[in-house]
Formats: structure tokens, sequence, C-alpha cells
């Protein structure tokens, strides 16, 4: 039987509608931007959707596998929700912390910046470790990120993802993606039904080498999240929103904010400290 709660809950983050309501609410909280800018990579990532990301250096990956593959050994599998399990605690959130590195790097954090024009907050840093399902559940059906209208995913994997049954990302760019039905409700399509109203647009799956990334609009671009049927995937998720999503930040981000502003601000001399709070909704 369907509780009051259930409903409350899927009208709230389900119904678009409800969600840009929420967004208004929190519209004028934050201070301004410290820089704006359209570099060539935000430009193709704006018209298309997504865009090419960094690639990590070996020793890099050698030491973000050391911490996180030991962590991913540990995980048992569930047999329902979501198929994947972030590996990222709060101590990780240190300047010696070689993800903290890639998070706040300029690599990373600058795109960023420049896709919202300087007006952003950062959503969720993470090592996804999904492993393999029988049956497609949740993410691994076709969507958008429900988190924000505008988003800005750098995947990086830490393992080879060269194969379909390794769970490569697989999306939709933007413009292709507006070939599918609109609805008033989140949806998640089969991919038969994707198919279907997806007609003669492509379909695109991002292969590659531990260390190597896509950017990505999740909110704009179809794209359904790792299938793996051979072995486990290890990726990182950085993702940032602007100033005014529909849902609050991870957790982990809520509350270690003030650490991770000391973190970013010994990382990134270059920006304003003032600046960076904002990113983490401290002003």
């Amino acid at each position: 039987m369907t509780s009051l709660r259930d409903i409350g809950s899927f009208i709230r983050w389900r119904l678009i509608p409800v969600r840009y309501a929420t967004m208004l609410m929190e519209y004028g909280k934050h201070a301004g931007a410290q820089r704006a800018g359209v570099s060539k990579t935000t430009g193709i990532l704006d018209e298309q959707g997504y865009h090419a990301g960094p690639t990590l250096d070996a020793e890099t990956v050698a030491a973000l596998r050391e911490i996180y593959v030991p962590r991913g050994a540990l995980v048992v599998p569930k047999d329902r929700g979501a198929p994947f399990v972030n590996l990222v605690k709060p101590e990780d959130f240190t300047v010696d912390n070689p993800l903290m590195k890639v998070a706040f790097s300029q690599e990373v954090l600058d795109p960023a910046i420049d896709y919202f024009g300087g007006r952003l907050t950062l959503d969720s840093i993470q090592v996804l470790y999904s492993y393999p399902t029988e049956k497609l559940r949740e993410s691994q059906f076709w969507h958008k990120d429900y988190g924000d209208r505008k988003s800005f995913h750098c995947v990086v994997y830490l393992n080879d993802v060269l194969t379909d049954d390794k769970g490569p990302f697989v999306f939709v760019d933007k413009n292709d993606t507006k070939r599918i039905r609109k609805s008033i409700a989140i949806r998640r399509l089969s991919d038969d039904e994707l198919k279907a109203e997806l007609g003669n647009g492509q379909i695109r799956t991002f292969y590659g080498k531990a260390g190597e990334s896509v950017l990505v609009d999740p909110a704009v671009c179809y794209h359904y999240g790792s299938r793996c049927t051979s072995e486990p995937r290890y990726a990182i998720f950085v993702t940032f929103n602007s100033q005014t999503p529909f849902v609050p930040a991870n957790p982990q981000i809520l509350d270690n904010a003030e650490r991770l502003a000391e973190v970013g601000a010994k990382l990134r001399p270059d920006l304003n400290p003032r600046f960076l709070r904002n990113i983490l909704r401290l002003n």
C-alpha cells in the first residue's frame, strides 16, 4: 500500500513543476561569481552536452586505485536498489588525497566554472564502485538526472572500460535528446522505449582506459549508468550544479563544506577563497 510519505516523495522529486518551484525559492541567496567566460571546451559542452575530458597520469591513477580498490573489495552487492556504492569517506577530504587534487584541478574545476558562468555549486565528489547485476534497475535504465536543469559531470575511469561488459557510460547527446518525448514526470526508459523515440538519433558510448574521462551534462543528455556484466567498474564522478539546484548537494559535501573550502584554498591559491566558499554554499 502506498503511504502518504511515498506520494509526497514522488510529487517532490518526480514532478518537474515542483522542482522548479524549489529552485525559485533558492534563487538569489548566493553571492556572485568570481569569473566567467566561454572556452572552446565549454562552448562545445553547451552545444552538444558532452566533451572529451582530461586524462590522469599513471601515477595519479595508481594512487587512486591504491585507496579505493581495497574498499571496493569489501562491498557486498545488494539484490535491489542502486547497483553501486560510493567509496569516498570524509577522511578523504584532505589536501594530500589524489581525489581532491583531481576535483579541484584546473582541468576539472575550471571547465565547470566556465560552463556555469561562474555561478555554480559543488554537488558531489564520488568514486563509484558499480557491480554486475542480472537485471536492470534504477539508474541502469535510460534517464536524465533530476538534480538541476543544468549539471556538470566529470566521469573518470579507474579501470579499463573498453568493452560493453565492463559497463561503459552510455548517453545520447543534447541535440538528439530533444527527440525524446518530454513529460511532467521524470522518465526511466527501457532500451526499446528509448530507441523508438530516438529514431535516427545516435547512442554514444564512452569507452576508455584507466585515467581517461568525459565531461557531460547529465541533466540535458539521456544516459544510463554502468551495466557491468563481467567485473566491477571503478569511476570518479565529480559533479557541479547551478546555484539554484532542485535538490540539496550530497550530504558528504554539506557536512564537510568547511573542510573542503580549506582544501580548495590550498590546492587552488589562484582562486578567491570567498569564491570557493560560494561553491560550497558557505557564504
